[in-house]
């Protein structure tokens, strides 16, 4: 049986209109819709006066590839709204590494990061201008995003370490390692701290089982993956840039510590599909 002309122009027309609709959403709307998620941290054994250490976690802004600088500007002031002990960023300030004009910006988008124990960072693979898993060697864009964001306020640890010791005493060991794929990953160069619980930054997530084995971390905070981006009902993330796809997004138990991979703040092309950027408030808690 055949339909109208006119039933089938009305067809059309809505399916146009939904179609419009759900490119305004991927493109203008979801990719920009930032979510604040609160992920409380159990850790056997933590310094009880520790109950309650706020870490507020920003990641992937990609300064360069067309991010809003209003919008990340949003992101910063969310991050500090959570009132954190200290503020981390897993990697991926800018979208190439070596742009002189999209490192300013993005000392310029986190500038006003501070929190009481500090703001420190890792760099990410666009950091340093590896744009995929087959190149090992950096070129030297990354020594300009360290230097430039320290000049920032933000400290960049790379296969190092600090402690972030509040004025009782209490403290946490926070680890920072140099991206896998610029080559530098090496989770053999901290010895382990028996004395304090330890957070380790790495911006990779196909990293983590190598942090957990090689070192002593309890929380492992990773970011890259942006969550995939797009991601279908029922089946996930059809485009990963990781070898270990289970660590798409969120929260993962590792046995000796627990990850979690951020879904980042910026994007590779301006488009996000129930995979929202998102600024992460860890809260850690006597196990």
């Amino acid at each position: 049986m055949g339909i109208s002309r006119r039933t089938f122009l009305r067809i059309a027309g809505a399916t146009g209109v939904a179609g419009a609709a759900t490119g305004a959403y991927v493109f203008g709307i979801e990719p920009i819709w930032l979510r604040t998620v609160r992920h409380e941290v159990p850790i056997e054994g933590l310094d009880p006066r520790l109950d309650g250490f706020r870490i507020a976690q920003l990641s992937d802004l990609h300064v360069g590839a067309g991010v809003p600088l209003d919008y990340l500007r949003e992101a910063v002031d969310r991050a500090l709204s959570l009132e954190p002990d200290a503020i981390v960023m897993t990697g991926d300030f800018v979208h190439r590494g070596g742009q002189t004009g999209a490192v300013r910006d993005a000392c310029k988008a986190v500038e006003g990061l501070r929190a009481p124990l500090g703001t420190f960072g890792v760099l990410g693979n666009h950091d340093h201008g590896v744009y995929n898993a087959s190149r090992r060697v950096a070129p030297a864009g990354g020594g300009m995003v360290k230097e430039s964001l320290g000049a920032a306020g933000v400290r960049i640890l790379s296969n190092t370490s600090t402690l972030l010791q509040r004025p009782d005493g209490a403290a946490v060991r926070l680890a920072g390692f140099a991206d896998l794929w610029s080559g530098g990953f090496d989770p053999t160069a901290l010895p382990r701290a028996p004395s304090h619980k330890t957070i380790a930054l790495s911006h990779n997530p196909d990293t983590a089982p190598e942090v957990a084995r090689q070192t002593d971390a309890s929380l492992i905070l990773c970011g890259h993956t942006h969550g995939g981006q797009v991601s279908i009902p029922f089946m996930g993330p059809p485009i990963l840039p990781i070898r270990l796809r289970k660590f798409a997004a969120g929260p993962y138990d590792l046995g000796s510590a627990r990850l979690y991979v951020n879904r980042g703040v910026g994007w590779l092309r301006r488009v996000r599909l129930f995979v929202r950027p998102e600024v992460t408030l860890h809260v850690l808690r006597v196990g």
